[in-house]
């Protein structure tokens, strides 16, 4: 919801937080599935580090700890 909002009013800014949310992924440490922030419905901007949250994989449909990082290549 934040999201829309984000992109609706500030397309400016929305831009810049797609282009930088799609460098940080999500990661199950159960079957290894990856998938971006932006592509999983979240925003991360000026964000930092890893960082892990508990949260329901896309693929395997179970709950983890999924990893959430800065892609580096």
């Amino acid at each position: 919801m934040f999201r829309h909002f984000i992109v609706r009013f500030f397309p400016r800014f929305a831009e810049r937080c797609e282009a930088e949310s799609r460098e940080w992924l999500i990661q199950c440490p159960n079957c290894g599935h990856e998938v971006s922030v932006w592509d999983a419905g979240g925003i991360r901007y000026k964000a930092r580090g890893t960082v892990y949250r508990y949260g329901k994989c896309s693929r395997c449909n179970e709950r983890h700890m999924l990893k959430v990082y800065r892609w580096g290549g």
